[in-house]
């Protein structure tokens, strides 16, 4: 049986081509950009890197290959309810903002790491939550393994009475992955998109870096900050690489510019920093731990209440 005629193979074999060309001019840009780096924990899907910037920031830069990689999320025990008090899912008071237990970060690790053994590579803290007490609301919508379990408490916006009027009609993302893919798109609090999709059983709501109010009103301030883009590796469609960028000293500006030169074209999103921030490996331990607010207390902040773990998926 002939399958194809000489034109339809030519153009096979122009697109693998193609395809082919795309992957090497990828591989050489991230390349020549990740050689700034020091390597610190890299194996074939899944790498830690390491880049001091400017007045002294550490850079620390995560590549995860969701193909090979599983990312999970870590939420503490849901202690109450909250009612009617969500405010970004669907609507305004219209599903329920439970309150989660913060949970200590070596805690997380060890279990994480008992349940998993050898195959754990890295933890960070992730979702935004409201108030330091034992438990706590998440800031924004998060769906684990296929049920939203908050819509979310935060006083900026989009709400009908934010905190600030910049935050009235701002656009909220959503990271989304599964398996293979991973991506980053708007996320409507009316309609509950694209969380409220059969087929997206993992996904966080946050901000834009531009969006997050340590830019807008803390003027762009120096701080630490998780920032997270997402990127193609071999020419087909969907975005198979996951990137974390963790700094200690930097301004979201110069973090998300970092995730710019390794070839991020999406949007660029924060998670939780600050001084929560939270980067655990598991070949050189607690990178980042969290602290006082005020440099008071110490470890004052050592209870958090939604990670995110990776680790091989065989």
């Amino acid at each position: 049986m002939k399958f194809f005629g000489k034109h339809s193979l030519i153009r096979v074999v122009w697109l693998f081509s193609l395809v082919v060309a795309i992957t090497a001019i990828w591989t050489s840009q991230v390349t020549m950009a990740i050689s700034s780096y020091q390597a610190i924990d890299v194996k074939q899907d899944a790498g830690l890197y390491k880049k001091m910037l400017s007045s002294g920031n550490e850079a620390y830069l995560q590549v995860i290959n969701l193909q090979k990689m599983q990312i999970d999320q870590i939420l503490g025990t849901e202690e109450s309810k909250g009612v009617n008090q969500g405010k970004y899912y669907r609507g305004q008071g219209k599903y329920n903002s439970p309150f989660f237990i913060r949970e200590p970060f070596e805690e997380v690790q060890k279990k994480y790491q008992k349940l998993h053994k050898g195959k754990v590579f890295s933890i960070v803290n992730c979702a935004f939550f409201e108030e330091y007490k034992p438990s706590t609301q998440l800031s924004f919508p998060v769906k684990l393994n296929g049920k939203v379990v908050t819509a979310g408490s935060s006083p900026y916006g989009p709400v009908r009475k934010p905190a600030t009027t910049y935050y009235r009609n701002i656009r909220l993302k959503a990271l989304v992955w599964d398996d293979y893919r991973a991506y980053i798109t708007h996320y409507n609090p009316t309609s509950g998109a694209p969380l409220n999709k059969p087929i997206v059983k993992n996904a966080i709501v946050t901000y834009a870096a531009i969006d997050h109010p340590a830019k807008v009103l803390g003027r762009n301030q120096v701080n630490r900050y998780h920032v997270i883009g997402t990127l193609d590796k071999d020419g087909k469609k969907g975005d198979e690489l996951v990137l974390i960028l963790t700094v200690n000293r930097a301004t979201l500006d110069e973090a998300s510019r970092q995730l710019r030169l390794l070839g991020v074209k999406s949007d660029i999103i924060t998670i939780d920093g600050g001084s929560s921030t939270y980067l655990f490996n598991s070949r050189l331990g607690n990178i980042m731990l969290p602290f006082a607010a005020d440099n008071s207390s110490g470890l004052a902040i050592r209870n958090l209440p939604h990670y995110l773990g990776v680790r091989y998926k065989y």
